[in-house]
């Protein structure tokens, strides 16, 4: 039988509860939550919640860009070394290494800023997207989502998003100062479909994240219907590039995604 929202929460959350090492932090992800290979999105998770640990006071995540070097495994420690870049007056540097096994897995660096007042612009949330309400939403893992799908074809069979979705945790989330920029990050790598070749018409076999940017231009409550739109920009040389949007309930655009894939038509090696 499935957990139920608030054990598939707190599963993950005590997951990310990292333990301190001699030389960084180390945790694990049950195999039981996705099988024997983690989720990519964990493992961003996990790296941004080791980078959190020492986070300066008084600010916040804005921006990550880490490279997923090799597949990670349930139930196998990760070792995370966090090392300070730049340590200013408005921003703060690091670069966190991840291994298991003495391999390396991913490599990412953070950057965090105090948020000041400036000049605010955005473009608008798109019209006409279904409430989550409205759309039938279905359980993974910790998420809850609706998933809408793409946009209609144009005359040119070009789509403006490939997917679209609400989502949210299907349990409210503890009080932690950095505790819902953990969970938004997991969710940025929730492109799913969004990243296929059109053509495949939603064969997701023989797709593998291979670097991953984020922008958290504002916080964002993942504990709350959260919107992502997705829009593939290019398949060229066996590699995909996506772009991601996520909004607030209220419409503020919170957070800004790229990603690039390796697409391998399924049934042919991956190559590592």
């Amino acid at each position: 039988m499935a957990p139920d929202g608030t054990t598939a929460v707190g599963k993950i959350v005590e997951a990310l509860r990292l333990r301190r090492t001699g030389e960084g932090w180390a945790g694990e992800m049950p195999a039981d939550v996705w099988g024997q290979v983690v989720f990519g999105g964990f493992v961003i998770a996990h790296a941004v919640s080791a980078a959190t640990r020492d986070a300066p006071e008084g600010r916040r995540l804005h921006s990550l860009h880490a490279y997923f070097l090799k597949p990670v495994v349930g139930r196998t420690a990760i070792e995370y070394r966090v090392r300070t870049l730049r340590e200013g007056r408005t921003l703060a540097s690091r670069l966190v290494d991840a291994r298991q096994a003495g391999m390396p897995v991913l490599s990412m660096t953070c950057s965090f800023s105090r948020d000041v007042d400036g000049y605010e612009y955005q473009p608008p949330m798109p019209l006409g997207v279904p409430r989550p309400e409205d759309v039938a939403a279905e359980s993974w893992g910790p998420w809850e989502c609706a998933v809408i799908g793409p946009t209609a074809p144009d005359e040119n069979g070009h789509y403006s998003s490939t997917h679209r979705m609400w989502f949210r945790t299907r349990a409210s989330l503890p009080e932690d100062e950095h505790l819902a920029t953990v969970f938004t990050a997991f969710a940025t790598d929730l492109t799913w479909k969004g990243a296929r070749p059109l053509h495949l018409d939603g064969d997701t076999r023989g797709i593998v994240s291979m670097d991953h940017a984020v922008w958290f231009h504002r916080p964002l409550r993942p504990d709350r219907w959260c919107y992502y739109d997705v829009t593939s920009v290019i398949n060229a040389g066996g590699r995909g590039l996506v772009h991601g949007r996520m909004y607030s309930d209220d419409g503020l655009l919170c957070v800004s995604v790229a990603q690039e894939t390796l697409l391998t038509p399924f049934g042919e090696a991956i190559p590592r």
